[in-house]
């Protein structure tokens, strides 16, 4: 899929710079709709060279927790007062997951993914090449695994199931790897870069 790391950075800083119109602006222009004051929030998305292997880094919440137990996330959290979305995005990721910062290559930020709970989150894309050692804090994490990019940029791996929500179609996405079921607010931000890729794969191979 990439040819070495520059090509995984090229494609990131694509997806954080297009204008497609892809999964996260359509759900922004349908929940934007409600009469909800939106609360900011920031995770990150890790991608990892891994020798070419490349892969995404996710963890499973603790099932401790009192919201969103046991689901499939990315590292992130609500901002804190006067701190923006990239601050937070690794703040977070290394309270959650025992994130090194100077191991990771900041490349962008996707459209904010609004949800029905009252968050907009916005996604920070960072890559790595380096041999990552993860330290979960197991208050809030109880796995961290990978799932190569052949799967997350493949579009269609993923399902689509229909939530109503008040008086609104809400698309919900699922993305099934082994005994892993991702859905939900983290599908959609995986779903958003593999349509992101489709697109930046047809513009580098007609170029050719």
């Amino acid at each position: 899929m990439f040819t070495s790391p520059d090509s995984l950075n090229q494609f990131l800083h694509y997806a954080s710079t297009t204008t497609i119109p892809a999964i996260l602006n359509q759900r922004q222009q349908l929940l934007q709709q409600l009469p909800v004051t939106f609360r900011r929030a920031a995770v990150l998305m890790p991608f990892d060279w891994n020798h070419g292997a490349t892969q995404i880094w996710l963890s499973q919440r603790s099932k401790q927790l009192r919201q969103h137990s046991g689901q499939i996330a990315f590292p992130g959290g609500k901002l804190e007062d006067n701190e923006n979305s990239i601050t937070a995005a690794f703040r977070e990721s290394a309270e959650e997951a025992g994130l090194i910062r100077h191991q990771w290559h900041l490349a962008g930020t996707l459209p904010p993914c609004y949800l029905p709970s009252g968050f907009k989150v916005v996604p920070v894309l960072a890559w790595s090449n380096a041999h990552l050692q993860w330290q979960p804090n197991r208050a809030e994490v109880s796995e961290i695994f990978a799932i190569p990019l052949s799967i997350v940029l493949n579009s269609s791996q993923y399902q689509q199931s229909i939530m109503r929500y008040q008086q609104r179609r809400l698309p919900i996405y699922h993305l099934h790897y082994q005994h892993w079921h991702i859905w939900g607010a983290t599908a959609c931000m995986l779903l958003h870069m593999a349509q992101c890729y489709q697109a930046w794969y047809r513009q580098m191979t007609s170029v050719l």
